[in-house]
């Protein structure tokens, strides 16, 4: 998961490497429990011959294409859609196929902030909002597991740095 061992850099460990809650993927899995459902219904009414036999086939091709578009896709895009924390930044990379990253470097933090609503209160994450000085601005990171430690963790790091260039 995470950053691979040739992209962080002498001196630099990690301290968490996170991936949204699988709350992100509930979505998913109501359309693809739907199109079971919808297969079955299909499988079910359709006659095993005749004019109409094709049925079988049509559910099982929309099936497919519904598990696949709206099941395996956000499931890869989640899968891939990574976050990591090091002692010397905050990692984020993204995309099936074609990558994306963004490196904020924690010297250049100016504010960790989380928001929480009832059901990611319930699930246990929330979103983490990241203020640098750059051009970008914030970054915002939905559905963070732990987001209050992760938040703490952050600052704490922020802070070490913060110390370190000071004395």
């Amino acid at each position: 998961m995470g950053l691979p061992a040739d992209q962080i850099s002498p001196g630099e460990h990690v301290v968490l490497e996170m991936r949204e809650h699988w709350k992100h993927l509930l979505g998913a899995m109501v359309v693809c429990l739907a199109a079971l459902v919808g297969l079955v219904i299909v499988l079910q009414l359709s006659p095993s011959s005749g004019f109409l036999a094709w049925l079988d086939t049509a559910g099982w091709l929309a099936f497919a294409g519904v598990v696949l578009v709206f099941g395996a896709w956000p499931a890869l895009g989640w899968w891939n859609r990574t976050y990591t924390l090091t002692n010397e930044r905050l990692a984020t990379r993204s995309g099936i196929i074609r990558r994306r990253g963004r490196d904020i470097p924690l010297t250049r933090v100016n504010d960790v902030a989380f928001d929480q609503g009832l059901t990611d209160r319930l699930a246990g994450c929330g979103t983490l909002r990241v203020s640098a000085a750059s051009e970008e601005g914030t970054v915002v990171l939905k559905d963070i597991p732990h987001v209050h430690a992760v938040a703490l963790r952050m600052n704490e790091l922020v802070r070490a740095l913060g110390d370190r260039g000071r004395g």
